[in-house]
């Protein structure tokens, strides 16, 4: 019995009595984090710093920058965010939406995923048991259009990208404000405004002379998409010449070859050869419509 016991006490693991104020320092990280950080100092690579240490370049990377002493606590890790916890506290107390501080925080040289940085936020809030602003709501002017509102916007009457492309391609009507700021800030647009009217004004007059002038101007453009289009029709001038000169076209034939195509497509893998022929072959009567 006694041997026993004696057997017990000694498989008897000692607890020290500091056990539950131990910090978590790592003295063998401390000292690797350090050398990491004077390599990096001296400008040695990556490479070369994995080569020394025999450690992975991940493991640079994450002790590249920070305080040796809170790296080497067990259980913290750095993140992208923590260097900009100040301005986001002052952010947050100035009344600043979720949107506007990210966007500020990129500003100042964030380069981590925009999630992130919402959920960084979302966790600085239950800390600080204080709420961002909610984004403010500005309707556009493409919605006040599209819906009939009357209504200009709430604080805020601005073009959207879909409102440009509507007037590019669809001839939408633009207040002259718009078209003045539009035009004013980015002439490319105007230049490609241009470029699409006389392209359409060419067909609708049936000049094959104006097709030659098209191509001349634009083959001289700044715009490279401009330029290659000009190009393109240069190199294809023939055809484009009958399309402009004759009312004829291969409409039929295009939207043909496109029914056929889907046809193969959707009955890829499903039938053999004389199916898809009577499937090809099949045209629906105009009486059943």
């Amino acid at each position: 019995m006694l041997i026993n016991l004696r057997i017990w006490n000694n498989r008897v693991k000692k607890i020290e009595s500091n056990v539950d104020n131990c910090p978590g320092f790592s003295e063998r990280r401390y000292q690797m984090i350090c050398q990491i950080q004077k390599y990096l100092k001296e400008g040695c690579s990556y490479r070369e710093i994995a080569r020394r240490m025999r450690i992975g370049r991940n493991t640079i990377a994450k002790y590249r920058e920070g305080d040796p002493k809170e790296l080497s606590m067990y259980g913290i890790r750095q993140s992208k965010l923590d260097p900009f916890y100040d301005f986001i506290i002052q952010c947050l107390n100035s009344g600043w939406s979720k949107s506007k501080t990210v966007k500020a925080i990129y500003e100042k040289g964030y380069c981590g995923s925009i999630s992130n940085a919402f959920e960084h936020l979302c966790r600085i809030e239950q800390k600080e048991k204080k709420c961002f602003e909610p984004q403010p709501y500005v309707r556009t002017m493409t919605e006040c259009l599209k819906y009939k509102t009357g209504s200009t916007g709430k604080e805020k009457d601005y073009i959207t990208r879909e409102g440009v492309f509507r007037h590019i391609w669809m001839n939408t009507e633009l207040t002259e404000d718009h078209k003045k700021y539009i035009y004013e800030k980015y002439p490319n647009i105007w230049e490609l405004h241009c470029c699409i009217k006389e392209f359409r004004n060419i067909f609708k007059k049936r000049k094959v002379p104006l097709l030659y002038l098209f191509v001349e101007k634009y083959s001289k453009s700044a715009l490279k998409p401009l330029k290659s289009f000009a190009d393109g029709l240069r190199r294809d001038i023939e055809a484009i010449e009958n399309a402009v000169a004759y009312e004829y076209s291969n409409g039929f034939v295009e939207g043909t070859n496109s029914r056929l195509k889907m046809i193969k497509r959707t009955m890829y893998g499903r039938c053999g050869k004389r199916l898809l022929e009577a499937k090809l072959r099949y045209m629906r009567s105009r009486g059943n419509g």
